[in-house]
């Protein structure tokens, strides 16, 4: 470099202008967003009259991924989507038959009631649960009475 000839010297710096034209300008073009969104679509359009298939099938992925986010919402804030709902036990439906009165007509009208759950083993742990809190209480209740018992005197 320091031994270059003068056009030499004036032959690169033109060349770096160049470079630094071209990138000006390229950045410029990527910085037009209606030049470009006009250019994606007339690529777009080429694309589909020479062949749909692929724009079809990512409008489809496009569709259902819309449609997996609408229904997970939707589940989602469904009461039954709630780990809590497990807890619950189901309702099972028995049907109460209408009692018949001595003259041989009924006296109502036949209903389905909700089963006794005890048979239920959803049930059956809640209510253990139920029991389990209630002796701790009464335990930690007992325990604070004989601390204050204690600290009395």
């Amino acid at each position: 470099m320091p031994n270059d000839s003068m056009p030499e010297l004036e032959l690169r710096n033109v060349r770096t202008r160049e470079r630094i034209v071209d990138t000006v300008a390229r950045i410029r073009q990527k910085s037009d967003v209606p030049a470009r969104t006009r250019l994606a679509l007339a690529k777009t359009r080429q694309r589909w009259h020479r062949d749909p298939t692929p724009l079809v099938a990512v409008a489809m992925t496009a569709v259902a991924g819309l449609a997996a986010i609408i229904v997970g919402t939707r589940i989602r804030n469904h009461p039954a989507a709630r780990l809590g709902a497990l807890r619950e036990p189901a309702p099972v439906p028995v049907f109460k038959p209408v009692k018949v009165g001595k003259d041989g007509k009924s006296t109502g009208v036949p209903v389905f009631a909700r089963k006794d759950p005890t048979g239920n083993p959803v049930f059956q742990e809640r209510q253990a649960a139920a029991k389990r809190r209630k002796k701790d209480a009464a335990r930690a209740k007992k325990s604070i009475k004989q601390m204050t018992k204690a600290m009395k005197g």
